[in-house]
């Protein structure tokens, strides 16, 4: 083989791996270059925050809010996206984000300074182990505050564990769909699920999840901002900490962790979501503002300032629709012991759970899986699984032939 074909095999197979080792333009969490490091992406949307100051704290329950050192400091530029954020080897999650505001913090929905300025969320095993991107939204600062609070010792080890914060995590997130999804179907996980278009948002419906938790973000900063105008002395941050904190009581939302939200303020929770103003976004030019109503329309336009060229068709033109609903200040209506956002029937305190999902609760229902077999013992082993229903191991009549 002639010396200049080498050469030139050689520079080929240098550049491959070299686009390779920097992801292929994914955009999701992955290893560096740095055999040390591990690459976040992703922002904080209330609006997409750009530059914005973001910290990775260890998680640490020895301190009241579980941030222990800083391990890493990066910002979000002028697109809202994280620039420059890696985790120090050894990797050890959960860690909480935070996203704080300066002078120079714009929200890209309004142009102007973010009227939430503090955002959180918990870096997970499972994210890390995804490699997508990571965001921290209002609902999310309210989960992890909430779970901060309620995160108990259940295995016998001194203090609380990374795995029981975890927990805690994973109810708190319900408690918050369940009360301020204003709609969002309880499936949507607010840690794992972007609430703005990006390179992972492709189909369907990935966009639907997108749509309704956005309109969520939205509409609970909208109630945030206007409680805090009913108020004096505070901001919107800390009416958005009163609601994780009278939440984190277990009492739902009642007026019963502080001053600012109260008999009257509560009121605001009753309106219509789709109606609610997104704050500073009344200008002279727009007298009447954004309203929640109008997030699809905010989604694709916001991809021209985010630098996304994922295909937003079907948010334009009506093939996803959005439906909110009204806030709920209770998150288990039925006291059934199941959160509204984990309850298929959050009115009937007999049924929370179906399978089939042919609107017959399982209690209820003498075919959960919709199978053509009942439940009854002796006729469906795996009421529960339509693909199976007698386990083929067994020989119930003993003529020496399997059931199955």
């Amino acid at each position: 083989m002639k010396k200049s074909v080498v050469l030139e095999l050689f520079l080929f197979l240098f550049i491959f791996l070299g686009l390779t080792a920097c992801g292929g333009g994914g955009g999701g969490s992955a290893p560096t270059s740095d055999p040390t490091s591990t690459s976040i992406s992703g922002g904080g949307v209330k609006g997409p925050l750009a530059n914005a100051i973001v910290t990775v704290y260890a998680f640490d329950a020895s301190q009241t809010d579980f941030k222990g050192t800083s391990v890493a400091t990066a910002t979000t530029n002028a697109t809202a996206a994280i620039t420059g954020l890696a985790l120090p080897f050894p990797v050890t999650p959960p860690y909480i984000m935070e996203f704080t505001s300066d002078a120079g913090t714009t929200d890209i929905t309004t142009t102007q300074f973010p009227v939430i300025t503090t955002l959180r969320t918990v870096i997970s095993q499972s994210l890390l182990d995804s490699g997508e991107q990571i965001y921290a939204t209002p609902l999310t600062t309210m989960a992890v505050d909430i779970a901060v609070s309620n995160a108990a010792d259940t295995n016998g080890t001194a203090g609380i564990q990374a795995d029981e914060f975890e927990a805690a995590l994973t109810v708190a997130a319900s408690q918050v769909v369940s009360t301020l999804g204003f709609g969002m179907d309880g499936s949507v996980d607010i840690f794992d699920t972007p609430p703005l278009i990006d390179s992972t948002t492709v189909s369907t419906e990935e966009q639907t999840n997108v749509a309704a938790y956005r309109a969520a973000v939205e509409a609970v900063t909208a109630i945030a901002y206007q409680i805090d105008q009913q108020t004096t002395g505070g901001d919107t941050d800390s009416v958005l900490a009163e609601l994780s904190a009278d939440l984190a009581d277990g009492g739902g939302i009642d007026g019963s962790a502080g001053s600012a939200i109260n008999d009257n303020t509560l009121q605001v929770l009753e309106q219509d979501p789709a109606s609610l103003v997104i704050p500073n976004t009344v200008t002279i030019d727009d007298p009447d503002g954004q309203t929640v109503g109008e997030v699809q329309d905010i989604l694709v336009a916001e991809t021209t300032e985010t630098a996304t060229s994922t295909d937003t068709t079907d948010l334009a033109d009506g093939s996803i629709t959005t439906t909110t609903a009204p806030a709920e200040t209770d998150p288990d209506l039925d006291n059934d012991g199941h959160l509204n956002a984990d309850d298929a029937f959050p009115t009937d305190v007999n049924e929370y759970l179906d399978t089939d999902g042919d609107g017959t609760g399982n209690n209820a229902d003498t075919d959960d899986d919709n199978d053509g077999w009942a439940d009854a013992a002796n006729v469906d082993d795996y009421p529960l699984d339509a693909t199976r229903f007698i386990d083929p191991l067994l020989d119930r009549d003993a003529d020496g032939t399997d059931n199955g």
